[in-house]
Formats: C-alpha cells, structure tokens, sequence
C-alpha cells in the first residue's frame, strides 16, 4: 500500500515539472531592448576671437657689413671692444698714417708747382696773343705758346687728381663705422700689416631695428590671408625659446613675391625695435601674429572633428536624437584647441565630441551637452 502511495506522488511530481518545462518552452520570448548609447556633445555657437598663428623664426640682421682695409699699412690702433654697440662714421681701426700724411704733402707740392707753371703759361700765353695781333710774333711762336699753356692747365689738373686720391688714401687709413650697429670680434691685431688683401677686419651688424625670418607653406598661407587681409591687421610677437614673450611688438613688414620651389614655402619678415640688443642675429623662436581686430566665427572643438580621404566631417545629434553625419569645411586653427568652421555646420547644432564608437548614422543616441567654452 505504501508504496502505491510513493509512487503516486513521485508520478505526479514528475507531470508537474514537465508541464512547467512544457511551458517554458511554448511561451512567447520577448525581446530585451538594448540601451540608447550616451555620447558627449556641445552645442555650437559663434566666438569672438583674436585670431593667430605661430611660426619658427629665426633672428636676422637687416644688414651687416665686413669691415676691410683699403690700404696697405700697419695696424696703428684699434678704438672699439669687440661686441659693443657703435655709431655710424665712429673710428674703429686706424692704419699707420705717417707714410699717407708724407704723399699728401707731396702732393700738394706738386699741385703747388703746377698751379704756379700754369699761371706762368698763362701770362705768357696773354703776352703773345696780344704780340701776334701787331705782327710782333709769327703764327707758330703763338702756337707754341698756347700750347704750352693747355699743357700747364692739364698738369694742374693731373695734380689736382692726385692730391685727391693721396688724401682720400689718407682718409682710408681711419676705418669707420658704415652705419649703427654692434661690432664683432676683431680678427686682427695691433702691429700687424694689413691691406685690401688680408680680408675681414670686422662685421658690423645693424641690430635696431631687426628681422625675425620665418616661412610658410601654401596652405598657410591661404589661412592667413583669411585670418589678416593685410599685414597691417597683425601684430607680430617674438617668443624666446624658453616661451619668455619679448616684450616689444613688431609688425609684418615683408612678404616674399615667389614661392621656394624645392620647399613650396614662402618667406615673410616681422621687424621689431631692438634698442638694447635683446634679440641677436641668429637667434631662434617662434614669431606668433595676433589679429588686431576680432573676428566671430563658428568653432568646434578639434577633438569632435574626424577625417575620411580628404574631408572632415562630425556627427551631428539631430532633435530627433539620431546621429548624422556632417561633412565640414574647417578654417583657422584656435586658440584652446578650437577649429574654426567655415561650412557644413551652424550655431545651435549639437556634434559628438566623445562616444563614437558607440554610435553610427541613423542609429539613436542621447547626448551629454556642453556649450563650447
């Protein structure tokens, strides 16, 4: 009896657990949906910025000039210390005068004696003009004697030209100073026999005012004539290696009219006033142009532009919450990592800056909004 009983229940277990199975199997599945993504975003709008741009310079004299003696002499005295700033027509070398004072003197006799034989042939030339008009003298005597005169006056002037060239040798045995600047290192010494052939004595280099040089591409280029229509519209500043800002500002006073055909770049200039000399000739930095006026533009952050072949495009959160995807034209390149956008985006619109691998378009997505700072 008992064991009908066990085997009653144990019959009816077994019906229960298969008809829960049964079930499990036959019912509807339904369908979890999956979670819509959360993407980082902003919300555009335009700027007022100041726009720039950062170039490699480099430091070049407007001009320097080599220093060389024109006569051959013995080095008398040498009146500057080597690096220190000089004036225009200021003595830097003089050359053993001694010998040039002498050929003056010379010279001046000689030109002395000319003058005087002239104006001997000259009285005499007078004298028998006024005979050969009464028939004293023949035609030939006053022939002689006018020539003799034109002789006299051609020997003065022959004196007169080497007087000059013997003071002007005199002359050259100051060396001077062609213009401001800072001299450099003298290469040679007091006591040693120099002449047009011993080379440079000297440099001297024109440093107030100065040129940073820098170059840019093309494409550079095509930016910056967006960024300043002229080069009035830019204030140009020299940062030092070290990222110290000289502190005087400059302008853009020169722009190449050809393209380097081996590097595709053009050469521009900024001067800067450079009254005390902080800035030297072949010296390193960055020239950064800073618009005077500025300008509102569109931005974007960089981080929300991606590139495929040669366009930019972002995704775009529409109101509808689906992702688009926008190609754009980018400008400028801003300040606190900004691109500026010339077309394909407006003020208002909301790009994914963070998410993307969790989103593609068409698909649904909510974004995490910040306005572009």
């Amino acid at each position: 009896m008992l064991k009908k009983i066990l085997g009653g229940f144990i019959f009816v277990a077994l019906l229960g657990v298969g008809g829960y199975y049964s079930w499990r199997l036959t019912r509807p599945v339904q369908k979890q949906q999956a979670p819509v993504p959360v993407v980082d975003a902003v919300r555009l709008s335009e700027q007022e910025i100041h726009p720039e741009a950062s170039f490699v310079a480099k430091i070049e004299s407007q001009d320097k000039v080599a220093l060389r003696a024109r006569v051959t002499g013995f080095l008398q005295e040498r009146l500057f210390q080597e690096g220190e700033i000089v004036r225009k027509g200021q003595p830097l070398f003089i050359i053993e005068q001694v010998n040039f004072e002498s050929a003056v003197k010379s010279a001046e006799a000689n030109y002395d004696k000319a003058v005087a034989a002239a104006k001997n042939a000259t009285s005499q030339y007078e004298r028998t003009k006024k005979l050969y008009q009464t028939k004293d003298v023949s035609k030939a005597k006053l022939d002689d004697v006018e020539a003799a005169y034109d002789s006299a006056k051609a020997t003065v002037n022959q004196m007169q030209a080497l007087l000059d060239v013997a003071k002007q040798d005199l002359d050259y045995t100051v060396i001077r100073s062609p213009m401001d600047g800072k001299v450099g290192e003298s290469v040679f010494s007091v006591g040693e026999l120099i002449g047009p052939n011993s080379g440079v004595l000297a440099q001297v280099v024109k440093i107030d005012p100065i040129d940073a040089v820098f170059s840019v591409s093309e494409n550079q280029l095509m930016q910056l004539r967006h960024q300043f229509p002229s080069t009035d519209d830019a204030e140009a500043y020299f940062i030092f290696s070290d990222e110290r800002e000289y502190p005087i500002i400059g302008q853009v006073d020169f722009v190449d009219v050809v393209l380097d055909e081996q590097m595709n770049t053009l050469k521009m200039k900024a001067s800067f006033a450079n009254p005390e000399g902080k800035l030297i000739s072949g010296q390193y930095g960055r020239v950064l142009l800073k618009g005077k006026k500025p300008m509102n533009v569109l931005t974007v952050p960089q981080r929300s532009v991606q590139r495929d072949k040669n366009q930019a495009y972002v995704y775009v959160v529409t109101p509808e919450n689906k992702i688009e995807k926008r190609v754009v034209t980018i400008g400028m390149d801003l300040p606190d990592f900004l691109y500026e956008v010339v077309s394909g985006l407006h003020a208002g619109e909301v790009v994914v800056t963070d998410g993307f691998q969790k989103v593609m378009p068409g698909a649904t997505a909510k974004a995490n909004i910040s306005n572009v700072d």
